[in-house]
Parts: C-alpha cells; sequence; structure tokens
C-alpha cells in the first residue's frame, strides 16, 4: 500500500526505531519542551501514535535531581529481553549523556544512570554474543584540519553505566564525506556491522553516510556510493534536511529507514513545522550496500508497500500538551483545558504557556475563552523560543477588556493595544500559512506576523515555532473548543524577492 510522507507531522527531529516482535516503537528528540523524548508506536511503520515520554522529570535529566534548564539531544530507543534502553543528551553546560530503561515504554521509566559529558548523539548497540557498545560523537572544534571529530566507541555495562575506553570508529577527526559527523548508530546484516552517521550539518548539506566492517570497532569501510541518502543536490524541492537516520528491519523481512526532514514551500528558504519523521525503504545490493529510497531521495507520496494494512490518517489528531517545565501547568476537564498562569514567555522557564507543534503549513488553530480572572491576560500564540514568539490576548483590568497583540523577534518588539466590548467567552483564531501567521479575536483581524521571522533558520535552532495558549496572571484560565485542523493550500508569497 503506497503511503505519504513525512509518517509522524510537525516536530519529530532524529528518530531512533525499534522492532519488538510486530510492533515498532520510535523516540524523538523534545529539546526544551517536557515531557520530554515522546515515544511513539506503530504497527506498519506509517500510523504512529505518541503513548508516553521517556524523560518526565528532574531525576530523569538533571544531575542534581533538581528542577532545570534541559536541552534533549538526539535519542537512540534499543530493546533486549523484555526492557527498553534510551540514551540521550541533556545538551545544557554541565550535564551530558545518560541512560533510562523502562519494561513498559509508556513509562514509567528509570531516573538516570549517567553516563560521560563528552559529546553527544549517544547510541546503543548489542552484539549476538551480549556484548552492549556505547557510541557518541566527539566534538573538537579545535582540530588542524577543520574537522570536529571522529565518531567514538566504547564498551557499556548498561546495568551500571560503566564505560570501557574510548576508541575512534571512523578515521581521521571527520566523516566519510564531510568534517562533520553525528548520529551514529551500528546494526548487524549478516556478517557486517554498519556504522550508519548523519554529517553535512542538519540544514540543507544534511545527508546520511554509512560504512561496513566485520568488527563493531572497524575500520569502517565507506559505502562506495555515499551518502547514501540527501536532499542537498535538489535544489528547490520541497523536502530538505534529510538525514540523521536509523535503520529497521520489519517483521515481513523488509528493511527500512526513519529520518528528519524538513518539508518547505515552492522555493522557501524557511520551514514552518520543524523537522519531521519521514519513512524510506531499503534494498541491498547483492555485494551488501543498503540503497535507500530513490537513489537516496524520497518524495511525498511513496509507491511502496509498507508492512501493514491500516491506512494512513491525514486528520490532526488529539495530542499531549507540551510545557517548559514539568508538570506542564494545565489540567484537560470535560473538554476544557484549565491553564494556570505565570510570567512571559521571555521569563524562560514559564509556567504560564503550554504547547502543540504545528502539523502543516496550512492549519487553523482556535480556542474559546471561558474564563479569565481579573487582571489576567490569556490567548493564543506562537512560540519558538524566548526571543522568537507572538500571541493575541485578551485583558481584563476591572472588568473591562482589551486585546494586546505583540510580537517578538530576536529583541525587536511591537504591541498593539485594541478595545474589545465583549462580556462573555472570546473566540480566538490563529489561521497558519507558509507565509504568513493571521491571529483574529471573535473573528476580527488583530494581527499578523511573517512565518519566516518565526521559523528555525531564523533562530538558528533546531526548533520551529510551536502553537501556544498562553495566560499571564493568578488563578486558572479556561479555554473551551480547543480544535485544530488543516486547512486547504492557497497560493502564497513564498519566493524570493528576485523572482516576484
Amino acid at each position: 500500500m503506497p503511503y505519504s510522507n513525512p509518517v509522524i507531522t510537525g516536530h519529530a527531529p532524529d528518530p531512533s526505531i525499534v522492532r519488538v516482535d510486530e510492533d515498532y516503537y520510535l523516540a524523538t528528540s523534545s529539546f526544551n519542551k517536557l515531557p520530554g523524548i515522546p515515544i511513539h508506536h506503530s504497527r506498519d511503520l506509517v500510523n504512529w501514535t505518541v503513548i508516553g515520554y521517556a524523560v518526565t522529570r528532574p531525576a530523569q535529566y538533571r544531575r542534581d535531581g533538581r528542577d532545570g534548564p534541559i536541552e534533549l539531544f538526539a535519542p537512540t530507543l534499543r530493546y533486549h529481553d523484555g526492557t527498553f534502553f534510551l540514551v540521550t543528551t541533556n545538551a545544557h553546560p554541565g550535564q551530558g549523556n545518560f541512560l533510562v530503561t523502562a519494561t513498559d515504554p509508556a513509562g514509567q521509566w528509570s531516573d538516570a544512570i549517567w553516563l560521560d559529558q563528552g559529546g553527544f548523539d549517544p547510541s546503543l548497540f548489542r552484539d549476538n554474543d551480549g556484548r552492549w557498545y556505547y557510541s557518541r560523537r566527539s566534538f573538537d572544534p579545535g582540530s588542524r584540519n577543520e574537522a570536529l571529530g571522529p565518531i567514538v566507541t566504547a564498551r557499556i555495562d548498561v546495568q551500571t553505566g560503566e564505560l570501557g575506553d574510548f576508541e575512534p570508529a571512523t578515521s581521521g577527526a571527520g566523516g566519510f564525506v564531510t568534517n562533520d559527523i553525528e548520529g551514529p548508530h551500528i546494526f548487524k546484516r549478516d556478517q557486517w556491522y554498519y556504522l550508519t552517521a548523519a554529517e553535512g550539518s542538519s540544514w540543507k548539506g544534511h545527508m546520511q553516510t554509512l560504512g561496513r566492517s566485520t568488527s563493531p570497532w572497524g575500520p569502517f569501510e565507506p559505502c562506495p556510493h555515499n551518502p547514501i541518502m540527501t536532499h542537498r543536490d535538489r535544489v528547490g524541492h520541497c523536502i530538505q534536511s534529510l538525514g540523521h537516520a536509523d535503520f529497521v528491519e520489519a517483521a515481513d523481512g523488509t528493511w527500512w529507514v526513519v529520518a528528519l526532514g524538513t518539508r518547505h514551500a515552492p522555493l522557501a528558504q524557511h520551514h514552518n513545522i520543524g523537522r519531521e519523521t519521514f519513512l524510506l525503504p531499503v534494498t541491498w545490493t547483492d555485494d551488501g550496500w543498503p540503497v535507500v529510497g530513490e537513489a537516496g531521495t524520497t518524495e511525498l507520496q511513496v509507491n511502496q508497500d509498507i508492512p501493514g494494512t491500516l491506512d494512513q490518517d491525514d486528520v490532526v489528531d488529539a495530542e499531549h500538551w507540551l510545557g517548559l517545565k514539568w508538570p506542564v501547568p494545565c489540567t484537560v476537564a470535560g473538554g476544557q483545558v484549565l491553564l494556570t498562569g505565570g510570567s512571559f514567555p521571555e521569563a524562560g522557564r514559564d509556567a504560564g504557556l503550554i504547547l502543540r507543534p504545528q502539523r502543516a503549513d496550512d492549519q487553523w488553530f482556535t480556542a474559546e475563552l471561558t474564563q479569565l480572572p481579573d487582571g489576567s491576560l490569556a490567548g493564543v500564540g506562537l512560540y519558538l523560543d524566548k526571543r522568537h514568539f507572538a500571541y493575541a490576548v485578551v485583558e481584563s483590568v476591572q472588568g473591562r477588556r482589551q486585546v494586546r497583540f505583540r510580537v517578538s523577534l530576536d529583541g525587536l518588539d511591537h504591541e498593539q493595544i485594541m478595545p474589545l466590548d465583549v462580556a462573555g467567552n472570546i473566540a480566538f483564531g490563529l489561521e497558519a500559512r507558509p507565509d504568513r501567521y493571521y491571529f483574529t479575536v471573535e473573528g476580527e483581524p488583530v494581527g499578523e506576523v511573517s512565518a519566516r521571522l518565526l521559523s528555525a533558520e531564523a533562530a538558528e535552532w533546531f526548533v520551529s515555532a510551536h502553537l501556544m495558549l498562553v495566560h499571564f496572571g493568578e488563578g486558572e484560565a479556561h479555554f473551551d473548543r480547543v480544535e485544530s485542523k488543516l486547512l486547504e493550500p492557497r497560493e502564497s508569497a513564498v519566493l524570493p524577492a528576485f523572482l516576484l
């Protein structure tokens, strides 16, 4: 049955996958959002559901076990004999790489076993003899040849986290193709050990490379058709940044790759909906090299049978709310979202906002405010980071109401205040388009902002803007009819100026 890419829309980068009998489990990065490292489940590699989160509390993501900054980079998910193993990195200074385990991937997961503080993108591999290996990228930006460091591997005791001595798995300080290699995974097929990794940074030069060896230590012979997957040479294609992949053998014996990629409007240099998870089939040459997708590329529609019979769902499903601290400051009761107040987003770890990924370039996000404490502000918005956000909120002061529309872009702020003569519930709307976001209150326009200025490219970061409910002040704001739906695409002006 043909399928559509991406198979997980919205913010779902750095996928790592494992099969357990007929079931597939996949973990993705979450950066500064909590709960962290969502765990997805599927039985056909195309239809995925978030069943839980691997990282939910400070005892997992902070060495001192106290609440604090978090930046969860690429995870690796593996399984053996009834236990799931997940390694990832809290990239905030002073933290590092850690291991958590669970017998149920939906959670709860164990407290962290802290590993090392060098490099990031940790990975696990269990050999047939029961030995476990731990690989990660190193990081040496000061090397003479400008390479950023090799992939390194050590033995690991997954019960204690004890590491053996590290050995370089790639030659020199670079990768198979470029001077920058990361996101390693080792897997075995027949007599060969394969080391696959991402190269070329995580932007439009992104690619996946691979080498093989008769030993998990290497040396790894580079694949003769490296990179095995990339869209770096497809200028103007809607899919970019393809890479950071993980391999899996399906229950029917076929092989597949999951990888991150970005979707772009025609000729747009930015993307609005984050790094998403793409699925590509794998075939093997007679001499044992993988061929990924169509000569290392993919399309939005893939004419390939999948190991399952379920139809892919194109509806934006209900999903968990995310926050910048744990627990997330909201409850959902009787269809309402009850949101605890807090300070402005630029304060950092904010208790007054909740987030969910944007799932499509053309999307409609609505919410009805049914209760607003006096002296508070509440509404809808977009949040990329504490220096890139926009919102439309209603302010209640001594029973009188007004609308505040604010945009903050890397320290440049714009705010507009408008009167609002509405005593009852207040309907908010946010229309997402490839080139702009449009805000409405009670059906009337209150502001708009360029999508490019709220993109990952503008912020020079790996996360795009998330849809937001926000409440500044005391008590609880109550929202009802919180809905997201896909819109029909329309023509937009996302073209370089020289082509207009």
